[in-house]
């Protein structure tokens, strides 16, 4: 597909989208074979499947029916999906608030409140950070039936469970190893707090978790680049907070710029509430897009490749693949 034609299916897709994060309509947009794979394969590229069932159906679009049903059938596999891990989660947390084990919710299960379905936000697993026990963690998923993928080989511990349950649990926010020396540093201690005295589940403060999300979004992007769903993320947290009043930037840039993520920061959030809120993008900020549309929603191998290459050169690169550090 040639570059103009691309970039017209995306802004389409990207226009359908915002008319559904700002409550619009639009009947007389009509979806047929001329153009509902091509806004398929870009939802599942990017988890945004679910969110586009209701994107459709909200919007009002012209639709056909044969097409709305495949949509709702990735919608309700996602509801499904929630309600296994919302089970699954409270469990966990009334079993580390009986074992004094402090436990902070994490990116995916914070971000989908924010969406008008909580239900569209995607997610491959839920990320929670721990501090304590990891054996008494094991135990609980162990004791659950979980497999464990990985364990005390990186700042992550990884428990599986059919037909779709994954836990990430988090001895650190960053790695030691392969993440930005600064932002590592600067997570070494957290501003967690407890919900209430009484249990040990934890938040970050709003503000401190606008400075995570924007780090984590940061590796990704760096590495191998991050998806649209990031660009929604940002979109739905920022324009509910903002008109709110409830982020505090002079705080959130001296955080940032302790990491050297203020650039990025304004670019990325700035390229999102463009977007959806369907202004014109500069040419730089054109090309940022489309990268991010390249990228799906973790990244592309090919990203992390030319990423590799830029930096060591091909030799260096292919040979660091071949006999990794440990």
């Amino acid at each position: 597909m040639e570059k103009e034609t691309y970039i017209k299916y995306l802004k389409d897709y990207l226009h359908l989208i915002s008319l559904y994060l700002n409550k619009k309509e639009e009947p007389s947009f009509k979806i047929d074979e001329s153009n509902f794979n091509i806004f398929l394969n870009l939802s599942k590229k990017h988890s945004l499947t679910a969110l586009f069932y209701k994107v459709v159906k909200d919007t009002k679009v012209d639709i056909k029916e044969e097409y709305l049903k495949v949509l709702e059938q990735y919608y309700f596999s996602n509801v499904q999906k929630h309600v296994l891990f919302d089970k699954e989660r409270k469990e966990l947390f009334e079993y580390c608030n009986k074992n004094n084990i402090i436990h902070l919710p994490l990116k995916g299960i914070i971000l989908k409140h924010y969406y008008p379905d909580p239900y569209t936000r995607e997610f491959a697993d839920n990320d929670i950070y721990f501090g304590g026990n990891d054996e008494l963690i094991k135990k609980f998923f162990v004791d659950r039936g979980y497999e464990v993928e990985l364990y005390r080989k990186s700042n992550h511990d990884v428990y599986l469970k059919k037909p779709c349950l994954n836990f990430e649990m988090h001895r650190a926010l960053f790695g030691e190893t392969g993440d930005n020396e600064k932002i590592v540093k600067y997570f070494k201690h957290p501003n967690i707090r407890l919900v209430n005295p009484l249990a040990m589940e934890a938040y970050l403060p709003l503000d401190d978790f606008y400075v995570y999300f924007t780090a984590h979004s940061y590796k990704h992007f760096h590495i191998a680049g991050c998806g649209l769903r990031t660009l929604v993320d940002y979109y739905v947290f920022l324009k509910k907070n903002k008109e709110d009043e409830l982020l505090d930037f002079k705080y959130i840039n001296k955080q940032l710029e302790k990491m050297d993520l203020v650039d990025f920061s304004n670019q990325i959030s700035t390229l999102s509430l463009k977007v959806f809120d369907e202004k014109e993008l500069s040419n730089e900020e054109m090309e940022t897009l489309l990268f991010i549309a390249s990228s799906g929603t973790y990244g592309t191998l090919e990203n992390r490749v030319n990423k590799g290459v830029k930096e060591k050169g091909k030799t260096r690169y292919f040979f660091s693949r071949i006999f990794p550090p440990y």
